[in-house]
């Protein structure tokens, strides 16, 4: 047989492409997928595409790319099969070969319906061009709960009662709001305002160059350093001092420190006058006509600040104990990427402090994931999923406790895409109350 000619190479580069649309149409997608089940919920798909379709994907491939390049002597869409080969063959295997194995995987996901629960590790890619293409898959799939006991446990509420120490906690935070500052003039001490300027120098005998940076803060309110503060102590308004301050050493071990030479100038010192706590202060804090008012708001704001942490409690130790009831494993990919999102590590960061980190929160990630899943499952199991109605109602609700319109808070939901959260929640609220009644929590 005589060597065939360019045009009819061409020839049949359409027939193949005319060959794969319909195929594509018809919707025959000719895989052969195998699944094998490994430990947990790892499965092993091994993916064969039958010859013809890649002969068809690599000369559709081809012919795309014979329009787009240009080769000296030849005009664009007219380079010979054979020019072509002999310059891009390779480029084409290998770019067919990634385009067919991504397709192939996902083709081959839907077909098993099983649901990914990371990406899956691509192993063992066999492929020539005109032959079969065969790989391997493996990832771990979302696991499939079962609770064979959801009530019965003995979980108490535990209400704490409103303290007098509270109340007058948040008075005495009141009146430190409305203080006013005056300026004295000696050396400051704990609960006085200082204004300095604060310059590092390269070692005691540099002279400050006048870069110092300005800064205000409450002494002992843990704003800086202490070993800063007693510094600034030692100055009284208008004086400045040249002093070694130790600080941490981070990355050393613990007690590791190092001594560096601050310029330090105390501009001004003030100590704090509280005002009384009388109905004009009850006025100026929140529009009540006596502090009687103001301290029942206050003990009304704590009753309820105590139920939430009750019921916060309460669902922990449900939750606790269904865990504990009806053991399931997590699918590592899920607390992988549960850690990346707890951990964002910044560019550079010390690789073993970051690999320590993401083992002493691995534990606390698989709980919260098994958490959602519990949910989840609950929530679909007993049909508690939040209506139209219910959404709509609970958006009103939070616009109205917010200060602003319907309209715009759920304009602000759908940028942040937080809008279908809200009816999630409300699932989860559903679930609670199930589960609570399951056990007797009153």
């Amino acid at each position: 047989m005589g060597r065939r000619t360019d045009q009819q190479l061409n020839d049949n580069e359409d027939q193949l492409m005319s060959a794969d649309t319909s195929m594509e149409e018809t919707g025959d997608r000719q895989l052969d997928v195998a699944v094998e089940v490994g430990d947990g919920w790892t499965r092993r798909l091994t993916i064969t595409i039958p010859p013809g379709r890649v002969g068809r994907a690599r000369a559709a491939e081809r012919k795309r790319l014979g329009k787009r390049v240009r080769i000296k002597g030849f005009r664009r869409g007219k380079i010979p099969v054979d020019v072509l080969e002999q310059r891009y063959g390779d480029f084409l295997d290998e770019h067919v070969r990634s385009v067919l194995v991504e397709d192939a995987y996902r083709e081959a996901v839907d077909e098993t319906e099983l649901r990914p629960a990371g990406a899956a590790q691509i192993t063992n890619v066999q492929y020539a061009p005109g032959e079969r293409l065969t790989f391997q898959a493996e990832f771990e799939i979302m696991p499939s709960v079962t609770l064979d006991r959801v009530g019965g446990f003995k979980v108490e509420r535990e209400l704490a009662p409103v303290t007098d120490a509270e109340v007058q906690q948040i008075l005495d935070g009141i009146r430190s709001e409305h203080a006013a500052w005056n300026a004295v003039e000696r050396s400051p001490v704990d609960g006085e305002r200082v204004s300095v300027a604060i310059e590092p120098l390269p070692d005691p005998d540099s002279e400050p160059t006048g870069e110092a940076r300005p800064y205000q803060f409450v002494l002992g309110s843990g704003e800086a350093l202490e070993n800063v503060e007693n510094a600034i102590k030692r100055l009284a308004p208008g004086e400045t001092g040249s002093f070694a301050v130790a600080f941490s050493t981070e990355g050393e071990a613990e007690g590791g420190e190092e001594t560096r030479q601050l310029h330090i100038q105390l501009d001004s010192v003030e100590e704090q006058m509280l005002p009384e706590l009388d109905d004009a202060l009850a006025a100026a804090a929140g529009d009540f006509e006596k502090v009687a008012a103001l301290e029942e708001a206050i003990r009304t704001d704590l009753a309820r600040h105590h139920k939430e942490e009750a019921e916060g409690r309460v669902r922990g130790k449900l939750m606790e104990a269904l865990i504990d009831a009806n053991a399931f494993a997590v699918p590592q990919a899920l607390v992988d990427r549960y850690l990346d999102e707890m951990i964002q590590a910044p560019e550079g960061a010390d690789p073993e402090k970051v690999r320590e980190a993401r083992q002493e929160l691995a534990p606390l990630s698989e709980a919260r994931i098994k958490e959602q899943l519990i949910l989840d499952h609950l929530a679909k199991r007993e049909g508690f999923q939040a209506s139209d109605a219910d959404v709509r109602e609970e958006i009103e609700r939070l616009a109205e406790s917010r200060g602003v319109s319907t309209a715009e808070l759920r304009r602000r939901l759908a940028r942040e895409g937080s809008l279908e959260a809200v009816g999630r929640n409300l699932a989860v609220e559903k679930v609670f109350e199930y589960l609570k009644r399951e056990s007797g929590v009153e």
